[in-house]
């Protein structure tokens, strides 16, 4: 790796960490402030539902309390105007007061009464009895209540009244009811438990507990209730849960760009590494061709040669320009098949044949360099769908590097057939076999085994990855198995079905 991209590198590695630490830090002062927005919302809303329970509570109260004004068996209503400042002033009294009790009826003006009374006190009509009674309780009547106070209007209305105090107990299924719907109003989504105790009692046992909030509006009662949460947690990642969401996503989608971004730039430089290689090899075999081409040309233009040499030098010529061109052809055929517009024939073919004439060119050189080819024909014909001259050079290419990476002298093993509704061709050469850690770089373009800078076995690093290529084009495979003297490369193309 050079110092440049390595410097990249660590540059683009810190900022990535430097982002997820700040993405860390935002995400847990967001998390504290939905802990205390999530802490202020549960206690406002268990004091909501308490006051809105306590004041049902205090309106069924005071709708007793008409009733017991209306009761005309236990309470006198007058009224009468008064004449000085001609307003109107109302009585109320016990019908029946305790023996020996000297009280002075309850006397209480309203100036906004619009009906008729008379100059003198007399018992209400229906009209001014129901004004009376119901301006009464929510007025002065209301106001006791909302304090928890006991005003002896009458002896039996002040009775009645400490009576109904000491009665009183918190409906504890309606204050769930409304301190869910006040816990839904603030967006709060998370189970509660109701505990309602005294005064000095310990709270709920709960993850979270809110403050004590009272539920007796009689100044005499001590009764309160908590709200205890066993997983406020949940309620937390609820309201920050786009939030962390996003910041997890922003985050991955950092670091796979940095993984991208490294994987390519190392694969940028190991592909330069490559091209470099690649040079290095054509330049080799490059040089030996133009360098025997330029002496036999030099030997054919300054001596005069008989007509047998002459045709030696001339073949000379045009051996080594048939193996320039060779070159040129690997190359231009690894172009061609990288192209994504490249046109490929689809006419129906048999394995076997198309494998025949590679055979026979084979020949002279399986002869020179005495080795023997195995050859296992398949029984009958191996049908399959593709272009015949592409298809006709990956062979050439897998047999060509049979011979030049096999033993001298050793046998080749070729078998042709049909598996698994699959054209299978399988090529085994004995030789020293390909190294584990190369093996799934042999295909890559421009690779080589490194051997140094040693050029024993001519090539340019382009014809496996030429054949892997024309190969997944036909909608196959080619894979390869090798080890310590023997290896295998295997092709397996779709077959064309039988008509």
């Amino acid at each position: 790796m050079t110092r440049q991209i390595k410097l990249l590198v660590l540059l683009m590695a810190a900022c990535t960490l430097a982002l997820a630490g700040l993405q860390a830090y935002w995400n847990y002062q967001a998390y504290r402030t939905a802990t205390r927005t999530f802490r202020r919302d549960a206690n406002e809303a268990l004091a909501e539902a308490a006051s809105q329970e306590m004041q049902l509570r205090r309106e069924a109260l005071l709708s007793r309390y008409r009733t017991w004004l209306a009761d005309t068996s236990e309470i006198i209503l007058r009224g009468y105007v008064e004449p000085v400042y001609n307003s109107p002033r109302f009585f109320v009294a016990d019908k029946h007061p305790f023996p020996k009790e000297k009280r002075a009826p309850y006397e209480i003006g309203f100036t906004d009464f619009t009906g008729h009374l008379g100059p003198r006190p007399a018992r209400l009509d229906a009209v001014a009895r129901a004004f009376f009674i119901q301006r009464f309780t929510v007025g002065a009547v209301a106001a006791d209540v909302r304090t928890g106070l006991t005003y002896f209007y009458t002896k039996s209305l002040g009775d009645k009244l400490i009576a109904a105090y000491a009665a009183d107990t918190v409906h504890r299924r309606r204050l769930a009811v409304l301190y869910a719907q006040a816990l839904r109003r603030r967006e709060v989504a998370a189970p509660f438990r109701l505990r309602f105790d005294s005064l000095g009692a310990p709270g709920p046992r709960a993850a979270f507990a809110t403050a004590p909030v009272r539920v007796d509006f009689a100044k005499k009662m001590a009764g309160r209730v908590r709200a205890g949460f066993a997983d406020p947690n949940r309620a937390y990642l609820g309201r920050i849960k786009w939030v962390l969401l996003g910041s997890v996503g922003l985050i991955g989608i950092v670091v796979c760009c940095f993984a991208y971004t490294t994987r390519a730039l190392l694969s940028q430089e190991r592909l330069a590494a490559l091209k470099d290689d690649f040079v290095n090899n054509m330049t080799h075999e490059l040089k030996t061709p133009v360098a025997t081409i330029g002496v036999a040309a030099e030997a054919l233009e300054q001596f005069a040669l008989g007509p047998a040499a002459t045709a030696e030098y001339l073949g000379i010529i045009r051996q080594q320009a048939a193996r320039l061109g060779a070159l040129a052809d690997k190359i231009l055929q690894s172009v061609v098949a990288e192209q994504a517009g490249l046109a490929l024939a689809r006419l129906p073919l048999d394995l076997g044949a198309l494998l025949a004439p590679v055979l026979r060119e084979a020949q002279p050189r399986l002869v020179q360099a005495g080795s023997r080819l195995a050859y296992a024909a398949p029984a009958g014909p191996v049908p399959l769908v593709g272009d015949a001259v592409h298809l006709t050079n990956v062979l050439a290419t897998l047999l060509d590097n049979a011979l030049k990476y096999g033993q001298p002298g050793s046998e080749i093993a070729l078998w042709c057939g049909a598996e698994n509704s699959q054209a299978v061709l399988r090529i085994t050469n004995e030789g020293p076999g390909i190294p584990a850690q190369y093996q799934a770089r042999v295909f890559e373009k421009f690779f080589r085994v490194p051997t140094g800078n040693r050029h024993d076995v001519p090539g340019s690093g382009l014809g496996l990855h030429y054949a892997r290529a024309l190969v997944q084009r036909h909608g196959g495979i080619l894979a390869l198995h090798s080890q310590a003297g023997c290896t295998t490369f295997t092709i397996r193309l779709p077959l064309a079905p039988v008509p």
